[in-house]
């Protein structure tokens, strides 16, 4: 994947992150051909939600739009410390960022930090609003290895169509804050991302946006395929330019252009935990519809191992198209252009 440098990934390679991978891709190969759930090891990627809260309101984001059913707050750091205490040895990969922005958690930074103690590539995505000099010294000084700034817009007015009470000269300051400090400290990271979705508003602006990342100093510009989930999202935000599209769509019904073969490998390679300590599958899980157990009464081995996880492997095994959360799921996908 473009977002993932593969260089900085093998820096957190150990025997026992190695061992673990190959246990659980095994057992993810032996379910599929047994058509029941084997688990063996443990996740080597994690997903970790800092907070479901957003300062924007994008209309495609169920924070933004309000389709969120979650309740809403912040994780607290004593929850975050036992989930990498009992996880941190086994996994490479840590995405600290899931429905909300992850700066409006004070925590943040320190979540990052007690991360890198354990030797794990951490990564996180914002809207890029909280990036003020002292925050982007303390983000630079953290470790941090990637982060992914979002700008939709080459303009104010192209920007503010879907970053909905978002600022573009904010964000661009933000950025070019990260820049100046890793200069500064002497640093090869964060490595930074400009993250495009290419929506009908923008797609005018490729050759804009190619242009502001090289200006600012960033590290790579990546074009995202917009998700929809209805008939008038798509007609709404899907750009004209259908290869731009991750959907075949004939204005009255939308399919993903590319469905992967088969169940999916992440019930067995990797898990989700949101702000409030519940386990979710995944990402696409983005309202906590299948939720296996809360790590502030249970361990993550506890309830990675649990009847409830293995209910749901079994349906991903047997009847992957009964899952609702998979009917848009993006494996598969050229998801970046």
């Amino acid at each position: 994947m473009k977002e993932i440098p593969l260089k900085l990934l093998l820096k957190t390679v150990t025997v026992k992150r190695l061992v673990n991978a190959g246990l659980a891709v095994s057992s993810f190969a032996i379910s599929t051909v047994r058509k029941r759930p084997v688990v063996w090891g443990k996740p080597f990627i994690l997903t970790v939600e800092p907070t479901n809260l957003c300062n924007l309101r994008c209309p495609l984001c169920v924070t933004g739009n309000g389709q969120m059913l979650r309740p809403a707050g912040q994780l607290d750091f004593l929850t975050y410390k036992k989930i990498m205490d009992e996880l941190g040895d086994y996994i490479f990969y840590l995405l600290l960022y899931q429905q909300g922005e992850p700066f409006i958690n004070k925590e943040f930074l320190r979540f990052v930090e007690y991360a890198k103690t354990k030797r794990i590539f951490v990564t996180t995505s914002t809207n890029g609003h909280y990036l003020n000099p002292e925050t982007a010294r303390r983000t630079v000084a953290s470790g941090l290895d990637s982060i992914i700034v979002s700008i939709d817009g080459a303009d104010q007015q192209s920007y503010e169509t879907y970053r909905v009470g978002g600022r573009l000269a904010k964000v661009i300051a933000g950025v070019e804050n990260l820049v100046r400090e890793r200069t500064r400290q002497g640093r090869n990271t964060p490595l930074i991302f400009i993250q495009f979705i290419v929506m009908k508003p923008n797609e005018h602006q490729l050759a804009e946006m190619a242009n502001l990342t090289k200006k600012l100093g960033a590290d790579k510009l990546l074009v995202k395929t917009a998700q929809v989930e209805n008939v008038d999202e798509a007609l709404r935000w899907l750009p004209t330019n259908q290869s731009l599209r991750r959907y075949q769509f004939n204005g009255k019904e939308i399919r993903p252009k590319r469905v992967a073969p088969g169940p999916c490998p992440r019930p067995w390679t990797s898990t989700l935990v949101n702000w409030d300590g519940l386990v979710a599958p995944c990402c696409f899980d983005k309202n906590g519809r299948h939720q296996f157990g809360s790590v502030t009464e249970h361990g993550i081995d506890h309830i990675w191992n649990s009847e409830n996880y293995d209910n749901f492997r079994n349906a991903m095994l047997t009847a992957r198209s009964s899952l609702e959360i998979c009917a848009n799921c993006s494996q598969g996908l050229r998801l970046y252009l």
